[in-house]
């Protein structure tokens, strides 16, 4: 008699009848056994009778949290492999799940595609001897341009590969220098779009005047120095995706032609009368909360429910353990050809360092002490001594302060001393702007005994700046005049 192999059993915990039984049905091309139970307390009572193979966990559940049930499964029952399903804005809520043992988590609703290929990798991975599963888990990560493989990451990646193949807006937010732009590609490379134009505007660095001319275009004579016609960014992106990054920053004015577009796909350049239509995906990006500047005034509300469709959020790069050194080792390497260097290793203090630094700037910040090590130093390995003073005494806003308060005075009888914030500030004794960055500037270059590139490391801006002030000042002295 010819044996059969026993067929694999998944248990469902999903209270929606009708999202239960789609979901079963995306699952039947893999010949399993899926198991539908609609509450926590079910579910419990399942896994008692029949070890399941795999357990797909819904987060919302009537009776009992997700948790719970991950929670009791785990102690119970440590080794079935448990995928959390949950909501866009659950995904903090998955990441935790994750750190409480569970393998993978699902965004719903999810495609057929996707539920397969997850489901398909979690019972390939439960069947995986220990040591090998732990290896698995641990192996560093690169995803469409982002290095590290921490929880948070993972979430992201997650979202970015439900996302892309849709049309939907997708909104990232986090603090500036998390990688919005990278992520912005990522979405941008795993879509149907690939092989077509991805365009960025960044709606903060172009001056308001020019912003419209730039996202829509202009014909020529339209204003004063349009000479040619030109196409905007929107022409540029068609077929493709379009980023308008630091969304914002957008003048209200815009914000109602950019709603109009989005709702019609249609729009005009400056100083036409003609409607042309064009089809691209957005993806937005702000480093502020939008639902605020919504509150405060500063952000159309009918825009931000047009645009905030997936959210994406990018995690601190100091919520993201271990992807500090990866990104860091990844970073050296590169830096270490472009400058003809020969690093290849960070010292273990070094190593402890970075593993506890806030890092603030987040990914740029450590691009920015990656670099200035790289170029002001040699050797094979980076030590202490070569970390920037910024990342060993803290934040450079701070360090530059103290040096400040612990300079000797300055003579000039237009610079005072430091306004002590113990007592009232009178309004005659406040100082223009230039003359406290200059000495700021003035004492970081003393502090670093001459040495500008570390000067402008403690200050955190570039050794270009600094050169550029320090011109701009002595041209002032020498012709008897005033910055301002």
């Amino acid at each position: 008699m010819e044996s059969r192999s026993v067929q694999r059993q998944v248990l469902m915990v999903e209270d929606t009848a009708s999202v239960a039984a789609l979901y079963k049905s995306y699952l039947n091309p893999l010949g399993l056994t899926v198991n539908i139970v609609g509450t926590g307390t079910e579910a419990l009572t399942f896994v008692k009778d029949i070890t399941p193979d795999l357990i797909l966990l819904d987060l919302r559940l009537p009776d009992m949290t997700g948790m719970e049930v991950l929670e009791s499964v785990r102690r119970d029952h440590g080794n079935i492999p448990v995928v959390i399903m949950t909501a866009h804005g659950s995904i903090d809520v998955a990441v935790e799940a994750m750190r409480h043992g569970a393998q993978d988590f699902l965004i719903k609703p999810c495609e057929a595609d996707r539920l397969r290929i997850t489901v398909n990798n979690a019972l390939k991975e439960e069947n995986k001897a220990p040591k090998e599963r732990q290896k698995s888990k641990q192996g560093g990560a690169q995803y469409q341009g982002f290095i590290g493989n921490s929880l948070p990451m993972q979430a992201v990646y997650r979202v970015i590969e439900s996302a892309a193949a849709s049309k939907a807006t997708v909104f990232i937010t986090g603090e500036s220098g998390t990688g919005k732009e990278v992520c912005a590609e990522a979405v941008h490379a795993a879509s149907p779009r690939n092989d077509q134009p991805f365009v960025a505007l960044n709606c903060a660095a172009i001056p308001k005047e020019l912003i419209e001319s730039e996202l829509f275009g202009h014909v020529k004579g339209a204003f004063t120095g349009a000479s040619t016609e030109r196409q905007g960014a929107v022409e540029l992106a068609s077929n493709g995706t379009l980023f308008l990054d630091e969304l914002c920053e957008m003048d209200l004015d815009l914000q109602s032609k950019l709603l109009r577009f989005i709702q019609t796909g249609t729009y005009q350049k400056v100083g036409s009368s003609k409607t042309s239509t064009v089809d691209v995906r957005f993806v937005c990006a702000t480093n502020r909360n939008p639902w605020v500047e919504v509150q405060e005034g500063r952000f159309r509300e009918d825009l931000y429910y047009r645009l905030h469709v997936i959210p994406v959020t990018l995690p601190p790069l100091r919520d993201r353990g271990e992807d500090v050194i990866e990104i860091a080792h990844a970073l050296l390497a590169l830096m270490s050809v472009e400058e003809g260097k020969n690093f290849s290793r960070f010292s273990p203090e070094v190593i402890n360092l970075f593993q506890r630094h806030s890092w603030q700037g987040n990914v740029r910040e450590l691009q920015n002490v990656i670099r200035n090590i790289v170029v002001l130093n040699t050797g094979e390995e980076v030590t202490m001594q070569m970390v920037p003073p910024p990342i060993i005494g803290g934040a450079g806003a701070e360090i530059a302060h103290t040096v400040q308060l612990t300079a000797e005075p300055q003579k000039s009888a237009d610079i005072r001393d430091g306004v002590s914030h113990h007592h009232p500030v009178d309004k005659t004794q406040i100082e223009p702007l230039w003359i406290v960055e200059k000495r700021a500037i003035q004492a970081a270059i003393d502090a670093c005994e001459g040495n500008i590139p570390r000067a402008a490391g403690l200050l955190e801006v570039s050794p270009s700046t600094i050169y550029r002030k320090l011109q701009a000042w002595q041209e002032a002295a020498g012709s008897n005049r005033e910055i301002k």
